[in-house]
């Protein structure tokens, strides 16, 4: 069946993915198809409409992707041959992570009509130069139209896995939850500079688990899942982690995008 209207659901974490999701509905409104894009965190799974053609985009971490994603996924409601396309943001590789959450979605009636990963600027680490960050995005973008194209045309290729990838994600899957251990949080925790914090707020207000509260400063409470909203978009640079080196972060798109509630 061919695609007639999408709603995309998108995981970002500091935009990458986000970027994806409006490119992807952008090629698709240009001939016609009326698509939106909604975050995940703000739309309960119940709610998704079943009548549309489906996409999900999320951002890879540590070769899989957050726990509250693959919650959201896991709460999504059965269908009947919904037609769902996938894509993914990484800085290396994704371990094929595409084709276990589509063996997920197709046990719940859903249909896989593509999938692909598209690689981005690291925001993780070996964050890049802005010159080597545009060079990248310049290789991806074309592709991120082609893969709108295909699956206009239904002819998009799909991220195929096998028992090797299934053990990775489930290895992986072990690894990313220990980042809500109670010892993870105290190691790896983001910290605030009370000298350079300016009291805004907009950390709490972006971050997708509401894990920050505000006193006189923010202060975390433990659910964090190490999405870098937080850090990255703060105006004054005053969070910081271990996990970062030199706090060198990474925003691919403007503070104003990354604010949106519900769908753009």
């Amino acid at each position: 069946m061919k695609v007639r209207e999408s709603d995309i659901y998108v995981f970002s974490g500091t935009g990458n993915t986000l970027t994806i999701a409006k490119k992807i509905s952008e090629v698709f409104n240009a001939v016609g198809i009326k698509a939106g894009v909604h975050r995940i965190e703000a739309v309960e799974p119940a709610e998704i409409n079943l009548n549309s053609t489906v996409g999900i985009g999320t951002t890879v971490a540590c070769w899989n992707t957050y726990p509250m994603v693959k919650k959201w996924i896991k709460s999504l409601p059965k269908a009947d041959g919904t037609e769902v396309f996938l894509f993914d943001t990484m800085g290396d590789s994704s371990l094929r992570m595409l084709a276990s959450i589509g063996k997920e979605l197709e046990k719940k009636g859903y249909k896989i009509i593509g999938s692909k990963d598209f690689v981005m600027p690291n925001n993780f680490l070996l964050v890049e130069s802005e010159e080597k960050k545009q060079k990248k995005l310049n290789k991806t973008i074309p592709l991120v139209e082609e893969f709108a194209s295909s699956i206009i045309s239904e002819k998009a290729d799909i991220v195929k896995g096998g028992l090797i990838y299934s053990l990775f994600f489930a290895f992986t899957s072990f690894l990313v939850n220990t980042w809500r251990w109670k010892l993870s949080q105290k190691i790896f925790g983001f910290k605030v500079d009370k000298k350079l914090c300016i009291k805004c707020g907009l950390c709490a207000q972006i971050c997708p688990k509401n894990n920050i509260s505000i006193k006189e400063f923010p202060v975390f409470n433990g659910m964090c899942e190490i999405c870098l909203r937080c850090v990255s978009f703060c105006p004054a640079k005053a969070i910081s982690s271990r996990l970062l080196y030199k706090n060198r972060t990474h925003r691919g798109v403007m503070t104003e995008e990354i604010k949106w509630r519900n769908s753009i």
